[in-house]
């Protein structure tokens, strides 16, 4: 688990999100942090990049995400994100138009299976958002960069390696 991050930014908490807000007093409206696509280290050897969440957001820490060019990130399932798309790893709870931090390389201590998945394996999309499984089928994406470390005996939780994932073929 990432505890702070080591990149030359301050402010940085991978498990924070933020939202543009206006408040009353001369329609001031509070600015996001950082720039859509900002990379930064953690003490732990992950990296992150700052991205913008689209429609529904993210349930939480763990889920798997997919985001394109823009940095919009959208839970990843069997219908959404295109060949090359990256893939990355909720840090947070975050809902549409919120902003948070993706983990797209290192140890990750949680992803979401969709049933039981084998470790050291290849890894596919399915249709249940922000799980992924090792059973490919029709429609399901293959996922390159992403492993368990751990199998999953169900649809669970276990811990994995990020390699800068994205979105290979489609079955």
């Amino acid at each position: 688990m990432t505890d702070f991050a080591t990149s030359n930014i301050a402010g940085v908490n991978v498990s924070q999100v933020y939202e543009e807000t206006t408040t009353g007093y001369n329609s001031y409206t509070d600015t996001i942090p950082f720039a859509l696509g900002t990379m930064c280290w953690g003490s732990d050897g992950t990296a992150w990049v700052f991205v913008k969440y689209g429609t529904g957001g993210s349930t939480g820490a763990g889920y798997v995400l997919t985001f394109d060019e823009d940095f919009l990130a959208v839970m990843m399932s069997n219908s959404v994100g295109a060949l090359g798309d990256k893939i990355g790893v909720a840090g947070a709870t975050a809902t549409v138009d919120q902003y948070g931090w993706a983990q797209v390389y290192g140890v990750v201590d949680t992803l979401y299976t969709a049933g039981a998945t084998s470790a050291n394996t290849a890894l596919a999309s399915t249709s249940t958002a922000g799980k992924i499984d090792d059973a490919t089928g029709t429609g399901t994406k293959n996922l390159s960069g992403i492993i368990l470390t751990t199998a999953a005996g169900s649809a669970t939780t276990a811990p994995g390696v990020l390699n800068w994932p994205v979105i290979g073929s489609t079955n």
